[in-house]
């Protein structure tokens, strides 16, 4: 018998039973369908959380300051007042410029004024910056223009604005903030560019970059020396913090674990009275991540693939009832001549083609789910056409593996005895 003959056969057949081979179909479908939704929300969440370390910098090692639990003194019953000092100084900032395969340096200092906006104090953050800031992190120039080293040397009352703080001070109808003034506690800055950080990381206890105003570093250290007061009543406090982040560039990416050991060890042996710092290595991150989320793939991928087997089994069930049915339509075939083996190809037939088109509407399904996922919940999802290849190859395997009983079982029916019970 010519296989296309087995073919029209089979889609006969399955055409003529559609609720039997719907409802025979449903397991390799959503089998499918869990495979192609769960790898492409794996996928996308992989993706997104690599973006996020690499908005770091692969080639950075960051450095900031930690508030220690134990810091501060009282100095009077009445009139009390608070002192607290630590995390990074100027003689650490010196001492990671001479370390080698250290490169450019970039420092961060939180001024910890409030920002204000008429009376209303708004959650934006004053910081002051060096100019190599922008190419140090994922932020870019979008209006105006950056802070030169002119505006360090005339400490000029000067910012650049993170792209909410355009919507929180000036508010929705502001179109353009270039020239506008922002008042922050005891001091006024003037607006000369915006940025915009697109990957919305957020930088060690700082925050977002897009809720940043950033001055000139040069002009909040003469201005403020790393001390902010904040006054009650009677009480003072006094923080004194001279850097609250530094990133550190490494000239060579495959001595970056060496780097960031000796520095640990630098801060280890001066800071040895309080642990008033941290260290971030990105590119250990990144690697780390990358292993932990090919492990999570591999389990999703699993999960979803014994669903897919379970799917044959239910295929294989209802063949072999199938099989029980036609017992009067097989055994008429060989009284007319068919052959054990024309018996057995065309129920294979009707079962691998039953679990294509099921691994084909399965992956129509998957798709709709992961974009339903996508569309309510926010999550970033990513599909490989390899995945979706793989997924019907592997539902036409299960058809044949699952298939190839209940074949075998109609091939062996005696025709005499099938139609003497018929």
């Amino acid at each position: 018998m010519k296989l296309s003959d087995l073919y029209a056969l089979s889609l006969h057949n399955l055409f003529k039973h559609k609720v039997r081979s719907g409802l025979t179909s449903l397991g390799v479908i959503f089998g499918t369908a869990s495979v192609i939704a769960m790898l492409a929300i794996s996928e996308g969440a992989r993706e997104e959380s690599l973006a996020q370390i690499q908005s770091m910098g692969i080639e950075n090692i960051i450095v900031y300051s930690k508030k220690p639990s134990d810091v501060g003194s009282e100095t009077s019953s009445q009139n009390q007042s608070m002192v607290e000092q630590f995390g990074i100084t100027d003689k650490d900032l010196q001492h990671f410029r001479m370390m080698d395969n250290v490169g450019k340096i970039t420092t961060v200092t939180d001024t910890r004024m409030e920002v204000l906006s008429g009376t209303k104090l708004l959650d934006l953050k004053l910081v002051g910056a060096d100019k190599t800031f922008l190419d140090s992190t994922s932020a870019e120039l979008i209006r105006g223009r950056w802070l030169s080293p002119v505006d360090a040397k005339s400490q000029a009352r000067i910012c650049v604005v993170g792209k909410n703080v355009k919507r929180k001070y000036f508010g929705l109808s502001c179109r353009n903030v270039i020239g506008r003034t922002i008042r922050a506690k005891n001091s006024i800055w003037r607006v000369v560019g915006e940025i915009e950080d697109p990957s919305g990381s957020e930088l060690a206890n700082l925050g977002s970059i897009n809720d940043m105003i950033i001055a000139p570093q040069k002009t909040v250290s003469d201005l403020y020396d790393g001390y902010s007061y904040d006054m009650k009543r009677r009480s003072v406090n006094i923080t004194v913090v001279h850097y609250d982040l530094i990133i550190a560039k490494v000239k060579e990416l495959k001595f970056i674990n060496n780097t960031a050991r000796r520095l640990k060890n630098y801060m280890v042996k001066v800071h040895k009275e309080k642990k008033d710092w941290e260290v971030i290595v990105p590119y250990s991150l990144f690697k780390q991540r990358q292993k932990t989320q090919q492990i999570f793939t591999v389990v999703m991928g699993s999960i979803a693939g014994i669903s897919l087997i379970v799917g044959g089994v239910g295929i294989m069930n209802i063949m072999l009832a199938s099989v029980y049915e036609r017992r009067k339509e097989i055994g008429t075939r060989r009284a007319l001549g068919a052959k054990k083996e024309d018996i057995l190809l065309q129920f294979l037939v009707e079962t691998v083609t039953l679990t294509a088109l099921g691994s084909i509407v399965g992956i129509a399904t998957g798709i709709g789910l992961a974009q339903s996922v996508a569309y309510y919940a926010g999550w970033p999802v990513i599909y490989s056409y390899w995945i979706m290849v793989v997924a019907f190859a592997i539902a036409c395997s299960i058809g044949i593996i699952f298939g190839t009983y209940p074949a075998m079982k109609a091939a062996k029916q005696n025709p005499i005895e099938v139609l003497r019970a018929e």
